[in-house]
């Protein structure tokens, strides 16, 4: 009781010097000390990193917002998305604002997977009058980013859990394997999905649940198109031409070694913009969606979070015990 009275008297001490010594003021910072003000390399990698896109002005909805049942998921076009063309540069820079204003820690080694990492795919959610309106960029109501992962051998798990460590990536695989000591699951092929990111606008509208739903479709084999005329011999015939192209390329690949300016693929690829792109964006019914044995998420356990993924059909596997040192919260598995 000694102890806290006298720390009451100096808090009290304290406090009356403080009223004593005037008001309160605030001071702030305007001149920069990295930059100078207006400095057009600061302006140029700003806009190269994606660092400044959540601004109020480029985040405004101009189609309003629509019913989410008449809302459709289109999947992007990497090759598209990072054309260097002026509209999808634009594109870009809108759907990296939404996860800005989705309060994820965005580095520019995030942009930099989405651009180059072949087991991440990029979903969006747009208004049903996107593909009316060919003269400008649609509304982005709602983004999703898919990761594939799965498909371990057993022989590569049993060795790294026996270890006491895993490799890097395919989180879910490694996390249900080291826990439950179940090494056939990593044999199985799914999807994790990253991020979920809603526009400012219209959040707790039921956008995000409505791209969740759309994408449970896609990769249930729901989003048949009326018009194709392929079929399972077409799919074989698909699957044997591109098993042929690999061959190819991996031959092509080992001859580069030997003489650089035959080069082909990523190594070979010239930066320059492209003069004939893909379609930036794509209907779902026009994709062959891969075939998946699960489909799941991780993230920090909050009841929000966890209400909005239940909703959607999820069911917890796995709850950490110790928080996360970085957001506080005990990282979950459904």
């Amino acid at each position: 009781e000694e102890r806290w009275a006298a720390a009451a008297e100096a808090a009290a001490e304290m406090s009356s010097k403080v009223n004593g010594a005037g008001p309160l003021r605030e001071i702030e910072l305007s001149t920069p000390i990295r930059y100078m003000k207006g400095d057009p390399v600061e302006a140029w990698l700003n806009k190269l990193l994606c660092l400044d896109c959540g601004s109020a002005a480029g985040m405004n909805l101009v189609g309003g917002a629509p019913a989410p049942s008449d809302c459709d998921l289109y999947y992007v076009d990497r090759d598209a998305l990072f054309s260097f063309h002026k509209l999808s540069e634009s594109f870009l820079q809108k759907m990296m604002g939404l996860y800005s204003s989705a309060h994820y820690k965005n580095t520019p080694n995030d942009l930099q997977m989405l651009s180059d990492a072949p087991a991440h795919s990029i979903f969006v959610l747009l208004s049903p009058s996107a593909e009316e309106d060919s003269n400008s960029l649609p509304d982005i109501l709602a983004v999703v980013q898919v990761a594939l992962e799965g498909k371990i051998s057993r022989k590569a798990v049993e060795a790294q859990l026996s270890r006491g460590h895993r490799s890097a990536g395919d989180l879910i695989p490694w996390t249900i394997s080291q826990q439950f000591g179940d090494s056939n699951f990593a044999q199985l092929s799914g999807a994790r999905i990253v991020r979920v990111a809603v526009h400012p606008s219209v959040q707790g509208m039921g956008y995000g649940s409505r791209a969740i739903e759309l994408l449970y479709r896609f990769y249930n084999g729901e989003m048949v198109s009326l018009t194709s005329n392929g079929g399972e011999g077409s799919d074989k015939d698909d699957d044997e031409q591109t098993e042929e192209e690999e061959v190819k390329d991996g031959e092509s690949h080992s001859d580069s070694d030997d003489e650089p300016q035959t080069k082909k693929g990523i190594r070979g690829e010239k930066l320059v913009p492209r003069k004939e792109l893909p379609p930036l964006l794509q209907n779902l019914t026009d994709i062959k969606a891969p075939r998946l044995d699960w489909l799941g998420t991780s993230f920090g356990l909050t009841t929000g979070l966890y209400n909005f993924w239940r909703r959607g059909g999820m069911h917890l596997l796995y709850l950490r015990q110790t928080k996360n040192d970085l957001t506080g919260e005990h990282s979950a598995i459904m």
